[in-house]
């Protein structure tokens, strides 16, 4: 006697659905993931003079000037301008920008004020949407604070800041 077994046309299908389906999966990222920053453009805070009380002067992103205290702006030599960093990165990378704090500059009589990077076109975090070799680019602004009784601080003012851009 024979038996008498079949397959249920339901597995059947089921197995035939399984032989031809395929999996959809997103596509991994570039490795390793790159940044390149270069800098297009020097912070520069233009001409200004400070009364005995000492204050602030501020360029924002935007290159616009401000001062508070005993601050008060010039209009001559060099235009007060933003920062710009050329930031190359593929489209969709998560950058953030450490930036740091009271950093020293160095007059030309001898004098020291201090610089706080604290204004980003971009805000300290963003997502990079240029497609290279095209770049994001990043303007960025400081605040220098300007100490009160200044009798060595005219001169011409030098320093050097490091950003760090982290890619996520």
């Amino acid at each position: 006697m024979k038996p008498n077994f079949r397959f249920p046309s339901f597995l059947i299908a089921f197995l035939l659905f399984m032989l031809v389906q395929t999996a959809i999966a997103q596509e991994k990222p570039p490795i390793p993931i790159t940044v390149e920053v270069n800098t297009s453009q020097n912070l520069n805070f233009g001409s200004f003079t400070v009364g005995v009380t000492g204050g602030t002067v501020s360029v924002d992103y935007n290159s616009t000037r401000t001062s508070t205290g005993d601050v008060f702006e010039l209009n001559m030599g060099a235009s007060p301008s933003a920062a710009l960093f050329d930031v190359t990165a593929n489209p969709g990378t998560i950058i953030q920008i450490s930036a740091p704090t009271n950093i020293p500059l160095t007059g030309s009589n001898g004098g020291v004020i201090y610089l706080d990077i604290n204004s980003f076109s971009t805000g300290q975090l963003f997502i990079s949407t240029a497609t290279p070799p095209n770049v994001n680019s990043v303007y960025v602004g400081g605040t220098l604070t300007i100490p009160a009784n200044t009798n060595n601080l005219p001169g011409q003012y030098n320093g050097n800041f490091t950003l760090t851009f982290i890619h996520q």
